[in-house]
């Protein structure tokens, strides 16, 4: 069958600025594909363009005959905001099949997870979750064959997340995504499309196979550029002692043939391998680091909401240097509601028996909605606020993190939510704490953002306390986990107890709790325990290096033995 839809030799600006040269995009019945690059380069502006709802500057787009194509935004129409849930959906249906077709919205609407209950919610009173399973139900209500997703991934729960992945994986229509989520793209995608250097780099491939492959490119590329230089400097030395032996011996024959070389060497600078710039941003963590047995430890305590509502308890938990702790919890559960205790009782610098921190401990806070900073301050009054030093030397640390010199006035208010996110971390940066809190920190940033942010924190001796939706991150970072589960916070060996959790209520409304009291979860059989710690041991150590968790393996190991003694006592 012909492509759904084929672009050719695509060229846009905004303003001044380049985002894509001449790519080429084709599109097929089929087809899942992940579209990945850092913010700013033009992803959301390539999908308007394929999505007909603006133009290109140069360039053309084939639509075929029997293209239906849908998208889903990041955000829903604020005009439907004062409509019901089930009216929300059923107006994108046309207006003779309205009543026949009501059950085939209502069963779309359960097929996310929403209850009949909830139909005549008001659009606006909805959660962002919820908000972001209409949009996906507007898109699919009609049966399109093409849908472009633009970030649907952005700021949702983990429950919602999964529940996505299961939709896309059983939809038969073909599908473009924004995403920065490499989990989500790894499971749901077949193809990669990288947009870089304002080029399209494509590759039949999931994200993180594709991104491999990418990498060795770059690499190849890399190796030939330098391969050329080196041809080229040969060349120019060669021409150089030509062109002065035909003026010292007026040789005419040694000056053409100089001549010649130069204009082969001109040839050459112009055909050199394009090697690729990056993204030109700059994320980096300078900490401290301390030698205490503990960092933080809270005791006997009770996490409640602002309205003095108790949330769950915490029997012991205590944080050491160099501990990275993930902090897991379906969305309600108080994660946030935790960080911010433990914030407020460390800027009120009081003591109590239920929350102790370190004398020496310092702690740098990324909050996932950025408030912390003021909104009226430029940049470098955003670092005077937070931070010890001088003027140019917040200008010249503003300039190595990737903003502009001509932007260092702007107001915090104008930036995105990237460029503040990378903001805060700087200013994390100079405070060179050794206790790091970020709560949802890679809601903002893209894939490279993530990986960068990823090393730097892998490289520090910093302890860290961590909430995040974004699976690969967690995994990546964290050597401890703690679920709040039951109203009551308790350590996991690995974060798939969670995830199975998730899974297993996708059809459940994410903000909905138990109202029974706080129970103990089910205590698992030996047996079922050591193979369960024989298998996270195992798929540690075939991880690369830098991602292996050297005191996890050891306490696995531990509890193995343990348990392998228990199983032999059994036995006896």
């Amino acid at each position: 069958m012909p492509p759904l839809l084929q672009c050719y030799r695509l060229c846009h600006h905004v303003g001044t600025k380049p985002l894509f040269t001449n790519i080429d995009l084709t599109i097929n019945n089929g087809d899942r594909i992940g579209l990945v690059g850092h913010n700013g380069c033009g992803k959301s502006t390539l999908l308007s363009i394929l999505s007909g709802a603006r133009d290109p500057e140069e360039g053309d787009i084939s639509r075929h005959g029997d293209l239906s194509l849908e998208v889903v935004e990041q955000f829903i129409d604020p005009a439907l905001g004062t409509r019901g849930l089930l009216e929300a959906l059923t107006c994108k249906l046309p207006e003779e099949e309205l009543v026949t077709r009501q059950y085939q919205a209502e069963r779309l609407l359960e097929r996310l997870g929403f209850a009949a209950g909830e139909f005549e919610y008001r659009v606006d009173d909805l959660s962002g979750g919820q908000q972001n399973r209409l949009m996906f139900a507007r898109a699919m209500i009609n049966e399109p064959n093409l849908i472009l997703f633009d970030e649907p991934t952005n700021h949702l729960d983990l429950n919602t997340l999964l529940l996505f992945e299961t939709c896309l994986k059983e939809m038969q229509a073909a599908f473009l995504i924004i995403s920065h989520d490499r989990e989500f793209l790894d499971s749901v995608t077949n193809r990669t499309a990288f947009l870089r250097d304002e080029r399209l780099y494509f590759f039949d491939l999931p994200y993180s196979a594709a991104r491999e492959a990418l990498a060795d490119q770059d690499a190849a590329a890399v190796a030939a550029r330098e391969q050329e230089e080196k041809t080229i400097k040969r060349l120019e030395a060669s021409a150089s002692r030509l062109a002065t032996w035909g003026r010292v011996y007026d040789n005419e024959k040694l000056a053409r043939k100089a001549k010649s070389m130069e204009k082969r060497i001109e040839k050459l600078k112009d055909d050199k391998t394009f090697v690729t710039r990056g993204s030109g941003l700059n994320l980096s963590l300078d900490v401290d680091s301390t030698q205490a047995d503990r960092m933080l430890a809270l005791e006997q305590c009770i996490i409640r909401a602002p309205d003095a509502t108790p949330l769950f308890q915490i029997d012991n938990l205590i944080i050491r240097p160099g501990e990275r702790v993930a902090l897991l919890g379906r969305n309600g559960a108080g994660k946030t509601t935790l960080i911010d205790t433990i914030m407020t009782a460390f800027r009120s610098g009081s003591i109590s028996d239920e929350i102790r921190f370190n004398p020496r401990c310092q702690i740098g806070f990324y909050d996932q909605e950025l408030q912390q900073l003021d909104p009226a301050l430029s940049l470098a009054e955003s670092l005077r606020e937070f931070c010890d030093g001088s003027e140019s030397h917040f200008k010249t640390q503003l300039i190595r993190a990737g903003f502009p010199y001509l932007d260092l006035d702007k107001p915090v208010s104008v930036l995105s939510g990237g460029e503040k996110a990378r903001l805060m971390f700087l200013i994390i940066k100079l405070n060179q704490p050794n206790f790091l809190i970020l709560d949802e920190p890679t809601n903002h940033i893209d894939i490279q953002g993530k990986e960068e942010l990823e090393d730097q924190i892998l490289e520090t001796n910093a302890a860290v306390l961590i909430t995040s939706h974004d699976r690969r991150f967690v995994d990546n970072i964290a050597d401890r986990y703690l679920l709040i589960d039951n109203r009551v916070l308790r350590e996991i060996n690995a974060p798939e107890e969670f995830y199975r959790q998730m899974s297993a209520a996708q059809a459940s409304d994410v903000s909905r709790r138990s109202e029974e009291p706080p129970t103990s979860a089910p205590a698992k059989d030996p047996l079922e325990q050591l193979i369960e710690l024989e298998e996270l041991l195992a798929a540690d150590l075939a991880r690369k290096p830098k991602f292996q968790k050297p005191r996890r393996q050891e306490a696995w190991r531990e509890e193995i033995e343990r348990l392998n003694r228990l199983l032999e006592d059994t036995d006896d």
